[in-house]
């Protein structure tokens, strides 16, 4: 009898042991699971905050935009609408050069040599930036010493051979939302110009100055609305007062060349022609040769 008990309690203390090892095993596996939970769950907060890819969007988008460096708006019809020509017409051969690595496709101007660009293509740009409910009117403009003659006939711009520089490039700094708004705050860094390299000037690499781009969302798709004064300022304040300085350096350069070096950089200035290169090229030893002259003139 005593044997038989003896035996039940060391089986019964081998029972509880195996129970409290698997006791032990499941704790450990729970914790487990909930820490690879707790690490998943973090993982995905995490990038439901993360807005590196939106805030790369926003800056693809006003790439072209903040190179005009427009003044603020509180609405598109009160924006200044040739820039806005300027955005879509520029935006369209930059997308294409992009896209094709050369701008051959388009019809040329058999007098001019001109590249002749659909309007179609200039309100797809547009709209890609504002929305599909504003339209820019089409009509022949000029800016800063540029003439774009719209061509009825063939519902398209000529573009000029030769243009300036962009000013800025962009970097969106911060996203705030609120109230049905986002608001892209969005940092200008300079763009050096062959003028600034020839001078020795040395071009910030860090923002001059910062705008806010005020956004709405369209069927799920966020369109620029309006343009503000930023609360956020410059590290350095003597960079601001750059910003505010006219460009002097700025080069003109066929509208190919600018753009090809736009596709590098990151920055859009104008359109490329092999023909602008070449007066561009030739005008150099005739004005040398006047300089020449105008110093024999003053030696007598």
């Amino acid at each position: 009898m005593d044997n038989a008990m003896l035996r039940e309690e060391s089986a019964r203390r081998h029972r509880r042991r195996r129970r409290q090892a698997l006791g032990l095993v499941l704790a450990v596996l729970i914790l487990v699971g909930l820490g690879s939970i707790a690490t998943s769950v973090a993982g995905l907060v995490a990038s439901l905050f993360d807005d590196t890819d939106l805030m790369k969007d926003f800056e693809n988008r006003l790439q072209i935009m903040v190179m005009f460096d427009p003044l603020p708006f509180d609405s598109l019809e009160q924006a200044d609408q040739i820039m806005l020509r300027e955005v879509g017409i520029w935006g369209a051969l930059y997308g294409e050069l992009e896209t094709s690595g050369s701008l051959d496709a388009y019809e040329r101007d058999p007098e001019t040599d001109c590249i002749i660009l659909p309007t179609l293509e200039v309100d797809a740009t547009l709209t890609k930036l504002v929305g599909p409910n504003f339209n820019v009117t089409h009509e022949s403009f000029e800016d800063d010493g540029m003439t774009f003659t719209y061509l009825p006939d063939k519902q398209g711009y000529l573009i000029p051979i030769t243009g300036q520089q962009g000013r800025y490039t962009p970097t969106v700094v911060k996203l705030t939302r609120g109230g049905g708004q986002m608001r892209v705050t969005v940092g200008y860094i300079p763009v050096s110009s062959p003028g600034d390299e020839l001078m020795g000037a040395n071009t910030s690499t860090e923002p001059v100055k910062y705008m806010d781009y005020i956004f709405e969302k369209t069927d799920s798709v966020w369109y620029l609305t309006a343009l503000e004064e930023s609360e956020m300022q410059p590290a350095n304040p003597a960079a601001s007062d750059t910003a505010d300085q006219p460009d002097v350096g700025n080069s003109v350069m066929a509208p190919e060349q600018q753009l090809q070096g736009a596709a590098n950089d990151g920055v859009v200035s104008s359109v490329p022609t092999s023909d602008a290169s070449a007066q561009t090229d030739e005008s150099a030893p005739a004005q040398e040769g006047d300089a020449s002259a105008e110093s024999g003139e003053d030696a007598a």
